[in-house]
């Protein structure tokens, strides 16, 4: 829920990195809030990638199931239901809205009368991000047990993700009503003041949750968040400590605690506590822009590029995932996933990522450009000389001489390297070093001229070259191996998209 949560940081020298990646994020700080069905106020909106594109209309059963529902006996509809019931269940596990939708519309067919189908229909709209149609049904909950306060919570925790404050608080201050002793509604209204701009209030509203539950980590991670608008950042510290004293596994409290601990100006704490969200769910970009900014205060400037980066890729990969999911046999979608998966040296992914778009199309010169640069990366020049050959084959390009070049060079063989960096139209400082190298292996073979010119080329592309040097590069070329760099994996949703 936008503008609930403290996100940003005091940017100082850091504010060229946000300018790369904020616009990107999500402004909330990813406080799981009790719902309904235990979501957070955006947990509609992320779960929404899962379940896009459901439509009710399709949703509903066949008409044949409505007709033996209208003829069936009581204990028929109901043992029918509650089957039903265990098969969307059963779905909603696979992940399979739509057929949760089917089972569950079919239920309701069955027995009307019953709130809590109407109730399990509308969280399962909600996640779809259906909300209208979740409030339909859950107002239909309603009308079917007027007197059941979770029905009203869950009704308000549609109203405050669809930013409708007072629907909203009506419905918080009905559960309130209905069951004093209830503390969701208390958590959840807490949360509307923290959106309304009323932190004190919302501090007093987790303060009653946690008098009722004194173990409700949600209330007191949201009581922390409250306290850090307030600017009372010691409380929150301790607030958001005794959230992972309760659970240790919570990225959301170790990212909020690190807010906290960057308020405080205790940088190093505050990495650490970044770099724990970061290991429980690596695929949330606003942990590295966060870690990011508190690396740039320790005047660690590398690392903090490097978080940047990162996080720029994951929202890129999760970009192209969407394409990818829409046109899975397209292999240029494939090759760009690739190419942002080597950006962050994500070597087995995007290796996997060239191959599927060469088995969509074998003379795809990008991809074999790509993989022939997994190739180099992992030091195997050889493949990465066959790979890019072939790419040039299909298609002279510059990116490809360029890297053939590359692992020509890695294999001391200077001549061809210079050959393909010729042909790529490139003059850098590896350039240089190639014919410098190449200087060295003239003069020792009685080539003198030769080797005169090779210098004189090598120094007018760097000046700063020396004969010197040539024996320092000569012994500082890496020896290859086919071992491939330890790297973290990326999040399922890279991994898990499905063999067409």
């Amino acid at each position: 829920m936008a503008g609930c949560n403290e996100t940003a940081m005091e940017c100082g020298d850091m504010r060229f990195y946000r300018c790369v990646l904020m616009a990107c994020l999500a402004a909330g700080c990813g406080a799981a809030n009790d719902g309904p069905s235990g979501s957070s106020p955006t947990s509609a909106q992320t779960a929404a990638t899962a379940t896009d594109g459901v439509r009710v209309a399709e949703a509903q059963p066949p008409a044949i199931v409505q007709a033996s529902a209208e003829t069936a006996k009581p204990a028929d509809r109901r043992a029918e239901a509650t089957a039903l019931v265990a098969r969307a269940e059963q779905l909603h596990r696979q992940g399979d809205a739509l057929g949760t939708l089917r089972a569950l519309t079919a239920a309701i067919a069955a027995t009307p009368d019953s709130a809590d189908l109407y109730s399990k229909r509308a969280a399962v709209l909600a996640s779809a991000q259906l909300l209208p149609k979740a409030i339909a049904d859950i107002t239909r909950a309603i009308e079917l047990a007027p007197r059941d306060a979770k029905l009203h919570n869950s009704r308000g925790f549609y109203f405050l993700s669809q930013q409708n404050y007072d629907r909203a608080m009506e419905d918080f201050n009905d559960a309130i009503g209905l069951d004093l002793a209830y503390s969701h509604p208390y958590n959840n209204r807490g949360l509307l003041r923290i959106a309304t701009g009323d932190p004190e209030k919302a501090i007093a509203d987790f303060d009653a949750a946690l008098r009722i539950d004194p173990k409700y980590r949600d209330a007191l991670n949201n009581r922390g968040l409250a306290l850090m608008q307030v600017k009372r950042f010691d409380e929150a510290l301790e607030s958001f400590t005794s959230a992972l004293d309760l659970s240790p596994e919570y990225p959301t409290g170790w990212n909020n605690r690190g807010l906290a601990y960057h308020k405080l100006k205790r940088h190093a704490d505050a990495v650490a506590d970044f770099t724990k969200a970061i290991e429980l769910q690596p695929d949330v970009p606003k942990y590295y822009v966060q870690r990011a900014e508190a690396l740039e205060q320790l005047d660690r400037r590398e690392a903090a590029l490097k978080d940047i980066e990162y996080a720029t890729s994951l929202v890129q990969v999760a970009e192209i995932n969407q394409s990818i999911k829409r046109s899975p046999s397209d292999a240029g979608l494939w090759v760009r996933r690739g190419q942002v998966l080597l950006s962050a040296d994500r070597l087995d992914e995007a290796l996997a990522d060239f191959e599927r778009a060469l088995r969509l199309n074998p003379d795809n010169a990008a991809a074999l450009t790509g993989r022939a640069a997994v190739a180099l990366r992992r030091g195997n020049s050889a493949q990465a000389v066959k790979d890019a050959s072939q790419a040039i084959e299909v298609q002279h390009d510059f990116i490809a001489f360029s890297l053939r070049g590359d692992a020509f060079f890695a294999q001391g063989d200077y001549d061809h390297a210079i050959e393909d960096y010729v042909a790529a139209q490139r003059a850098d400082s590896q350039v240089a070093r190639a014919y410098l190298l190449r200087s060295e292996q003239r003069k020792a073979a009685g080539q003198v001229d030769q080797a005169s010119a090779d210098f004189d080329r090598a120094v007018s592309l760097d000046p700063s070259l020396s004969p010197e040097d040539a024996a320092r590069l000569k012994a500082a070329q890496p020896v290859e191996s086919d071992t491939p760099r330890e790297l973290p994996p990326l999040p399922d949703d890279v991994q898990a998209l499905p063999e067409q």
